[in-house]
């Protein structure tokens, strides 16, 4: 029998395009009638475009499709075996990333709840890779391997920012940007910290909700102290019940959002606190 590609295109709903494409990678092999100009297929390659589909399905690539076309029983039975481990892989992937989602699902429909209240906890540890200080990048290329990394490999990275203590009583306090990923989830993803990495470890810290522009550089001490400055609640707070600041400030970015039109970032930060002496 022969078929028209509109014919195979309509089948598979898809662009005769793609029928040309699946030819081009070496699928199929059209052959021209000699009274006209118009591809015609066999049922051959009818049957090798359904299987490619099918397999296509599985995430297979196009150049394992070809390869797989000369393959014996068992070196199929391999290459099944090896596509069921990348699905089981992405699987975990996509699951760990799911849970990365719920999470900050929660964080946002608390948002509300968390801005009118401070509270205490233990905070998680993390491992960090900064990315920017202040108004500059950083780009040296150990560093910007391992930020791909924690991008990339970890599902549950998370954005950060990191103000340090000792700039904290300055005149002008950068902000550090980073990408973070839970201490306990690096042997699982398999990344290694290196001389550019740090650790934020596991501390008391009052966590408090602050509102930040995105395009924001620099605080200075003037916005730390005025009446409606960031941190204003939580110093407020300190004062209040005999703490004092114990460590870096660590905020986990939740959301982008704009209000009368200024771009802000909703960011939840952890104070470290230690009682006063």
């Amino acid at each position: 029998m022969k078929y028209k590609i509109s014919e195979l295109a309509k089948l598979l709903n898809v662009s005769t395009n793609t029928v040309r494409r699946y030819e081009g990678y070496g699928h199929i092999k059209s052959k021209r009638d000699l009274n006209n100009t118009y591809r015609y297929y066999n049922k051959g390659d009818l049957t090798r475009l359904m299987t490619v589909r099918s397999l296509r399905k599985y995430g297979f690539a196009h150049n394992d499709i070809i390869e797989m076309k000369d393959y014996n029983i068992q070196e199929l039975i391999q290459q099944y075996k090896i596509q069921d481990q990348n699905m089981q892989d992405e699987i975990a992937y996509l699951t760990n990333l799911r849970h990365r989602l719920s999470d900050d699902l929660i964080l946002l429909e608390k948002t509300n709840s968390i801005y009118q209240h401070l509270y205490i906890r233990d905070c998680i540890a993390y491992s960090y890779v900064l990315y920017q200080s202040g108004a500059n990048l950083l780009l040296e290329e150990n560093r910007t391997k391992k930020i791909h990394e924690y991008l990339y490999l970890a599902p549950e990275v998370q954005m950060v920012y990191i103000i340090r203590k000792e700039d904290i009583e300055c005149d002008e306090i950068d902000i550090n940007m980073g990408w973070a990923v839970k201490v306990s989830d690096l042997k699982q993803f398999n990344i290694e910290e290196n001389e550019y990495t740090e650790r934020y470890n596991t501390r008391k810290t009052l966590m408090s909700l602050e509102k930040l522009p995105v395009n924001i550089d620099k605080i200075n001490k003037n916005t730390l102290n005025h009446e409606k400055a960031i941190f204003q609640e939580p110093f407020s707070y300190m004062r209040k019940h005999n703490l004092r600041l114990d460590g870096d400030l660590l905020g986990v970015k939740i959301a982008t959002i704009t209000e009368n039109n200024e771009e802000l970032e909703y960011i939840l930060f952890n104070i470290p606190i230690a009682e006063n002496d």
